[in-house]
């Protein structure tokens, strides 16, 4: 055999080789039309018989809400009548909502956030069909419309709260986390109460140091109300969708949540007795949101000289015992309650109740 044809033999073989372990080429979509962007309330139509087929559509949503479609099919002739799916899709194609659409007449629903999104409608495997659908957009009325492109789902997006006011909020199919910041400008009961219409949500409070104050998790829908206690400081407020928020659309929806405060509960000394020599008793009176009570005596008004301090660390303690005090002295008494919050279980008092005084006769 000449050298020539050695070449070429060669050459066969290799172009076979490539050949054999080249990857097929993936079969792409047809998309019958030229993306068209929706205008609300206008109809459209199309149809789709072959599995590789789709019609796109694009469409914005200037402020978090509902995106509805209300859509008709007509038979063509396949074993099935219907599209095998609808799919809504942010314009980074991340897919956020699907369905299958059968025969008749169907609607549609997608909680979304502000941004612009796309829409397909795709054939399948005999599967087709002439399709009608008009498509209206509804603003959820959030006190503060998020974007899928600035979402406050972190901490550094947090939006701000102010204590005390309602706040109107939604969970997006495109979304699992709501953050608030809000700042407590003392030591306070907070009560929040939250009207849901989502299967089920999550809330935490935790400082700016990262320590968690509070947790409620299996919120379900409805009002619901939840009381505990809060240093003065500042704090996020995390709400986050129940579990399997993903695959399930009673996950999104509406809530909102309002907040009232209660100060930490005053109280006041009730009796001061001198029972026998030197000994003092000292009897308040009990406060059911209290942890705790601080006592102090001292031989005069500022609390300054001779004091001497207790402490009662349970909220059913009412009274306590002082000794060794000098006859013929007169006391100053005062009571004030406290509250441990957190897991460092910080001491947070009340205002100091009226003081009562005693003389010390035995």
């Amino acid at each position: 055999m000449s050298r020539k044809m050695k070449q070429i033999m060669l050459a066969v073989i290799l172009m076979v080789m490539m050949c054999a372990v080249s990857p097929a080429r993936k079969v792409s979509a047809e998309v019958l039309n030229s993306p068209q962007q929706i205008v609300w309330g206008q109809s459209y139509s199309g149809e789709l018989e072959d599995a590789q087929n789709t019609y796109e559509y694009t469409f914005t949503m200037k402020k978090s809400g509902t995106f509805s479609l209300a859509i008709a099919t007509e038979e063509i002739g396949k074993t099935h009548t219907g599209l095998n799916y609808i799919k809504v899709s942010d314009m980074y194609d991340n897919e956020i909502y699907t369905a299958s659409v059968s025969e008749g007449n169907g609607s549609y629903k997608a909680e979304l956030l502000a941004g612009d999104y796309k829409l397909s409608l795709c054939a399948g495997f005999y599967t087709g069909c002439k399709f009608t659908f008009t498509a209206s957009y509804k603003a959820s009325g959030e006190t503060r419309s998020e974007a899928w492109l600035s979402q406050n789902d972190e901490k550094t997006m947090a939006f701000t709260y102010k204590a005390g006011t309602t706040y109107k909020g939604q969970f997006a199919f495109n979304e699992t986390t709501d953050i608030y910041k809000m700042k407590m400008t003392k030591n306070q009961y907070m009560n929040i109460q939250i009207n849901s219409k989502i299967k089920e949500m999550n809330v935490v409070i935790e400082n700016t140091n990262g320590d968690i104050h509070y947790i409620q998790t299996g919120v379900t829908p409805g009002t619901r109300k939840y009381t505990f206690f809060l240093p003065k400081g500042t704090y996020y407020i995390t709400m986050t969708k129940g579990w399997p928020y993903s695959v399930d659309p009673n996950y999104a929806g509406m809530y909102t949540f309002k907040t009232t405060f209660t100060d930490v509960p005053k109280t006041t000394v009730s009796k001061v007795k001198n029972l026998s020599s030197g000994k003092l008793k000292v009897t308040w009176k009990c406060k059911s949101k209290a942890t705790g009570y601080q006592i102090q005596i001292a031989t005069d008004k500022k609390f300054k000289k001779n004091k001497k301090v207790y402490d009662a660390p349970f909220k059913n303690y009412n009274n306590c015992t002082f000794w060794d005090l000098k006859k013929g002295k007169t006391y100053y008494v005062r009571v004030r309650s406290y509250v441990k919050a957190g897991f460092r279980e910080k001491k947070c008092y009340s205002a100091w109740g009226k003081y009562k005084t005693v003389k010390i006769k035995k």
